[in-house]
């Protein structure tokens, strides 16, 4: 991490470009085709970017994939299927650690809870949203919004099953679009490689390049019990990349911060960013003592780990991004030049002029609410499934008994299903994991409110631990009971005696409130004001722009490159399989899987393993396939270089770089050194 933060200090210190040709993560209808034509003297049509919007996946947990056989197989990363893996495992079968490999159909297990869509259709609603909120104040711009979105989904959801639409904020409120995903909810895990593989190097080699992982793992779409018929999907590619070629990422970034104003970033950078880092700073050493116990604890707290140590250091690497004096004075520059042309348009000053002050104002009040609304809303449970089922049954009871335009977005009509669904899966919870993050999060209430009155009712003067300990005889963990009380509504939520739906019935009330204020006095202020400046940036700049990640599906594109350090050191864009062996030192986490110690004198050292390059990526973008000219699969995304987490700010085309796993070195090694030989004469037809 003093690495990490050295070289992110020293390329602070560079003078960034206002822009770079590769910039962007552009929605497939508004590709800038003549920009690439004129960069690479080719680019793709429509027919190209329609197709290969028809093979991109994204997967409801937070990742992306693609279609990649027409047996509906799945081509994404291993750390995006850990949560299903997870589920799959127990004390005598860790296949997190050991990998799993269904070398026939009926060996695939499916991924309780696991959702994926595929975007079909984009229209624009825009002229809807915008007489919906018409004449409507700022504080209740956001419920008024909320409101129309959900009338809009649920009108183009209508009774379909296989269908999940969405209506995608674009351009911080400058455009609306309604996406429309074919759904897929019978999904399998046919692949996934050991731990050792999947994340050689661990945390330390995290955000960083040379890399040489095997981030890889396949899933298959069923529908009536059968492989998903995906016609024309996108094949493997089978020879190498080339240095400088042309390459496409398409996924679906999780979010930037790219059009945020000043205030809004002052407020990332001096609070919510700390905050957010000692915060999972904490949680990280509890869950690194629980794993330090034994071999079954690591199994349990494996995947929760993984996930705070990487958001842990991005959020490190977004904080140092934004402390760098010369990249916030890019983003005051180009905020005062965008406001220099507001006030030089008597239209656009009337309409927009004082909405930088706006949201300025809404997040002073939001440093007052800020750890209050995290603890009690947005971060509450500390991770834990049960105290997120548990306050999603609760709210569910209260929320559906109101108009549905006056509830909180997620209880609307148009979003239950797609609320309810993890609810009511039968997902297997980990106990002593649980009592662990409910222990953190009530230590954390007690350390963050203090003498609070919620608090208080929270822990009644009892310690952390003792609390967690009495919520765990909940009886949540069962599908059925959960499936029981949100069916039957208010009148059994309000008898039942389970402990955890009667902790949350204590406070949750309280949090609803405070939502409901964060809405009206900071959510909606800012939503109408970033509407207001989207529109004068349109006026003043054109429509040739790209809006922010919006876990949507988006495409960039850029070149196999590496890029020069600071001090003046060239990295090479490629690693090779044989430098797997050469930087492994016998311990973890440069430990090589003992499949891959006895097919080594069987591959090709020489083959490409991981490679960089300057495509525009954000978290989200995991799994996602990196594509050349052909429309092939090249790569599949795993990780960013550490220049990568400033991306969430501002996108530096000479240092960021997106990471993959070669397509070259995937087929060689599920041959090789798993034997997966039907899964590859799948990936060739």
């Amino acid at each position: 991490m003093r690495a990490l933060c050295a070289a992110l200090a020293v390329a602070a210190a560079i003078t960034f470009p206002s822009a770079h040709a590769e910039e962007g993560m552009w929605t497939f209808d508004n590709f800038p085709v003549a920009r690439v034509a004129d960069q690479y003297g080719w680019a793709p049509d429509q027919a190209w970017l329609d197709r290969v919007r028809g093979r991109a996946v994204r997967l409801e947990s937070g990742c992306s994939g693609a279609v990649v056989s027409a047996d509906g197989l799945v081509l994404t990363n291993a750390h995006c299927v850990l949560d299903c893996v997870s589920g799959l495992s127990s004390a005598g079968r860790d296949y997190a650690a050991n990998g799993f490999q269904a070398r026939t159909r009926n060996e695939e297990r499916r991924c309780e809870g696991l959702v994926a869509n595929v975007l079909t259709d984009i229209s624009d609603v825009s002229a809807q949203i915008d007489a919906a909120t018409a004449g409507v104040d700022a504080g209740g711009f956001a419920r008024a919004r909320n409101a129309e979105i959900a009338r809009l989904e649920a009108a183009c959801v209508g009774d379909a099953r296989d269908r999940t639409c969405q209506v995608v904020t674009l351009y911080r409120g400058g455009q609306y679009k309604l996406h429309t995903y074919k759904r897929y909810e019978d999904i399998r895990l046919v692949f996934t490689p050991e731990a050792a593989s999947a994340f050689f190097g661990g945390d330390p080699d995290n955000f960083n390049f040379p890399r040489h992982c095997f981030d890889v793992a396949y899933l298959r779409f069923y529908e009536g019990g059968r492989p998903a018929r995906t016609p024309d999907p996108l094949r493997m590619r089978t020879v190498p990349l080339r240095e400088g070629e042309l390459v496409f990422v398409a996924g679906n970034p999780g979010g930037t911060s790219r059009q945020s104003t000043a205030a809004q970033l002052e407020f990332q950078r001096d609070h919510f960013l700390p905050w957010r880092i000692d915060y999972l700073g904490d949680l990280r050493e509890r869950l690194r003592a629980f794993s330090a116990r034994g071999a079954e604890e690591a199994r349990l707290v494996s995947e929760a780990l993984l996930d705070v140590e990487n958001a842990h250091k991005a959020m490190e690497g977004r904080r140092l991004a934004l402390m760098a004096p010369h990249n916030f004075a890019r983003v005051t520059r180009a905020e005062e030049q965008l406001q220099s042309r507001v006030r030089g348009n008597p239209v656009l000053q009337r309409e927009a002029g004082a909405a930088w002050s706006e949201i300025a104002a809404a997040m002073t009040v939001y440093r007052d609410l800020f750890v209050r609304q995290q603890l009690l809303d947005g971060r509450a449970g500390g991770g834990s499934k049960l105290l997120y089922w548990a306050r999603q049954i609760v709210r569910a009871a209260a929320e559906r008994q109101k108009p549905d335009a006056e509830r909180l977005f997620a209880y609307t009509d148009a979003r239950l299903a797609s609320t309810s669904r993890e609810l009511l899966s039968d997902i297997p919870v980990s106990s002593a994991l649980e009592e662990l993050q409910l222990t953190f999060w009530l230590s954390k209430v007690r350390e963050g409110l203090k003498d609070d009155p919620v608090a208080r009712r929270m822990l009644r003067g009892d310690a952390p631990e003792e609390v967690a300990r009495r919520l765990m005889r909940t009886r949540l963990g069962d599908a059925d009971v959960r499936r029981r009380l949100w069916e039957r509504g208010a009148g059994a939520v309000e008898d039942s005696d389970d402990p955890l739906i009667e902790f949350v019935r204590r406070w949750d009330g309280d949090a609803r409130s405070l939502r409901t204020r964060y809405e009206r006095e900071v959510e909606g202020p800012v939503a109408r004001a970033q509407e207001l400046i989207a529109r004068a940036r349109f006026q003043a700049y054109g429509s040739s722009l790209y809006p922010e990640a919006t876990f949507s599906p988006r495409i960039t594109y850029g070149r196999v490159q590496g890029w020069t350090e600071p001090d003046g050191r060239v990295v090479a864009p490629f690693t090779r399989i044989g430098g797997l062996y050469e930087r492994a030192t016998g311990a973890a986490p440069y430990l090589v899987a003992r499949s891959w110690g006895a097919a080594r004198t069987r591959l090709n050292a020489n083959t490409i393993f991981n490679l960089a390059s300057s495509n525009d990526i954000i978290g989200g973008n995991s799994g996602s396939a990196l594509i050349d000219r052909d429309g092939r699969v090249a790569g599949v995304v795993f990780d960013g270089n550490m220049y990568s987490l400033g991306g969430e700010y501002f996108y530096d085309g000479s240092v960021n770089r997106a990471v993959s796993a070669a397509s070259t070195a995937i087929l060689e090694v599920l041959s090789t050194v798993y034997g997966m030989n039907a899964l590859v004469a799948e990936l060739r037809r």
